[in-house]
């Protein structure tokens, strides 16, 4: 009953561990009219896992079974409030709670598919508890996302990037012989290269600084062939950051009583490279083209060609995470398609993600600055969850108490 209950909670990423504060405003007489007893708060938190097996019959019919299960990660009550110790009087109070997470929450979490679906999710209900059977319980539900606490090593990279890396960086490489044409024709050669800092695990929502270099090698043409009397020479570097295609990959696997089935699903990295709208947000540096020949023009030689890009990509999504019945890591890919049929050129390797933000300390709850948050850096960003995280209709409420 909205009108007898307000809840006030502010709308953070939370971080495992941390105090979570806020107040409940109680309209007494209509609470009291509305026969609540007493008024509490419910934070639940789980690992919800499902799985669909079909079994296949004789005669064409199929079965479908739903296997689930789940784990319960977080469950904390408080009462504020009883109509038996209520103030004389009292017209509207503010009842406040405090409830500590514990510090090793799995992070939020959706993933759902037709074979399977995964949700780590976290509420906080308040309960206004009604007597008799005939009379239910009024309820306000606010689903909030938590992240893991960094570690110490972690926080400190997470602020050296935001001050700018200095540190070692890493390569990963790959080339490729390709030809034009499908199965005749001399071999030209590609080359692509992704430059990071050499870090064991990144920070979430950081700008991860990169650079990517892109170079090619023409099969033997003339020397006057790079006017391009039919086009460009192949293999032609992209001319823009648009034209690579960045993912990122989850994958990872789930199981419910002894059903298992696979995670996976790719997200196109935003304001990046293969991100339209962001091209600006990318340094292109191309370089003159390299002529390696015979001293005679008329002699054939290789035309080569190089394009760098630097900038930086954030990955908005849940760390890395392992548990019994849910797990998963990424794969970061970047592809460059040239011209003519099987030509791609792709980089794939496996990185690991931290939340990359501390656990706040607790502070002393003032309902007039219940939006203060105690770290000077502010909340953690928002993670990159779905829609159907944040109606709660995945969530275990456990509406029973």
């Amino acid at each position: 009953m909205s009108e007898a209950l307000t809840l006030h909670f502010p709308e953070y990423v939370r971080v495992a561990g941390e105090t979570l504060q806020g107040h409940v405003e109680i309209n007494v007489p209509m609470a009291l009219n509305d026969k609540v007893e007493n008024v509490r708060i419910k934070v639940r938190g789980s690992i919800e896992t499902r799985i669909t097996e079909t079994e296949h019959r004789p005669g064409g019919e199929n079965e479908t079974h739903y296997k689930t299960q789940t784990v319960q990660v977080l469950s904390a009550d408080q009462q504020i409030w009883d109509h038996f110790s209520s103030p004389q009087g009292a017209q509207i109070l503010t009842c406040p709670f405090q409830i500590q997470l514990p510090p090793n929450l799995p992070p939020s979490f959706h993933y759902s598919h037709h074979k399977g679906k995964v949700v780590i999710s976290y509420a906080l209900e308040v309960v206004g508890a009604r007597h008799g059977i005939f009379h239910a319980n009024r309820r306000i539900a606010k689903v909030f996302s938590v992240i893991p606490a960094a570690s110490a090593w972690e926080l400190n990279t997470h602020a050296v990037l935001l001050q700018g890396w200095n540190g070692p960086w890493k390569s990963v490489v790959n080339s490729k012989e390709m030809r034009h044409g499908i199965l005749f024709g001399e071999l030209s050669e590609a080359k692509i290269e992704l430059v990071l800092p050499d870090i064991p695990s990144l920070p979430i929502s950081t700008g991860i600084p990169f650079s990517f270099h892109v170079s090619t090698r023409t099969k033997p043409v003339h020397h006057h062939d790079l006017e391009g009397k039919h086009g460009k020479l192949f293999p032609a570097p992209p001319a823009s950051p648009a034209d690579i295609e960045f993912q990122l990959t989850i994958q990872g696997k789930m199981s419910a009583h002894n059903a298992h089935e696979k995670i996976e699903e790719n997200f196109d990295v935003k304001g990046s490279l293969g991100d339209k709208a962001a091209v600006s947000a990318v340094r292109t540096i191309v370089d003159e083209p390299e002529w390696s020949g015979g001293s005679n023009t008329k002699d054939k030689g290789v035309w080569r060609r190089a394009v760098h890009f630097d900038g930086r990509f954030t990955l908005p999504y849940a760390p890395t995470f392992s548990a019994e019945t849910a797990e998963w890591n990424y794969v970061l890919r970047l592809k460059v398609d040239f011209a003519g049929i099987g030509n791609g050129l792709e980089l794939e390797f496996p990185i690991h993600l931290n939340s990359g933000s501390a656990c706040p300390p607790p502070i002393g709850y003032q309902p007039n600055f219940a939006n203060a948050y105690p770290l000077p850096a502010g909340p953690p960003p928002m993670l990159s969850l779905p829609s159907a995280y944040w109606t709660g209709d995945d969530h275990n409420y456990d509406d029973t108490q």
